[in-house]
């Protein structure tokens, strides 16, 4: 068994959780860590620990999906069209790093 199974569990429940919130509610309304505080913390940690990983592709993984988490958590202090823009274009560094790791299914 894949030894980051639930930390990837963890991730794929809360970039579900996102895109419900993406799909669902007014941008201007956009909050993660303070609707959704333990499933966020529990996303942190996660990534943080593929971002110790040894394995490179687990590693670049962890390290976008850190700091596509701290673009989510600016979206707390309000919305501008520049925070979406550069959360998008981390978003799309996540699906690439997540298509890399081996053994991770979405």
């Amino acid at each position: 068994m894949n030894t980051h199974q639930p930390d990837f569990e963890t991730i794929n429940a809360t970039l579900a959780l996102i895109e419900q919130i993406l799909t669902y509610i007014k941008p201007q309304d956009w909050t993660f860590t303070a609707r959704f505080p333990g499933q966020f913390k529990e996303f942190r940690t996660a990534a943080g620990r593929l971002a110790r990983s040894k394995d490179r592709k687990v590693k670049a993984y962890g390290r976008a999906l850190v700091e596509y988490d701290r673009c989510l958590a600016d979206f707390d202090r309000g919305f501008t069209q520049a925070k979406a823009a550069k959360a998008t274009k981390i978003g799309e560094r996540v699906v690439t790093a997540m298509k890399e790791v081996p053994g991770h299914v979405v």
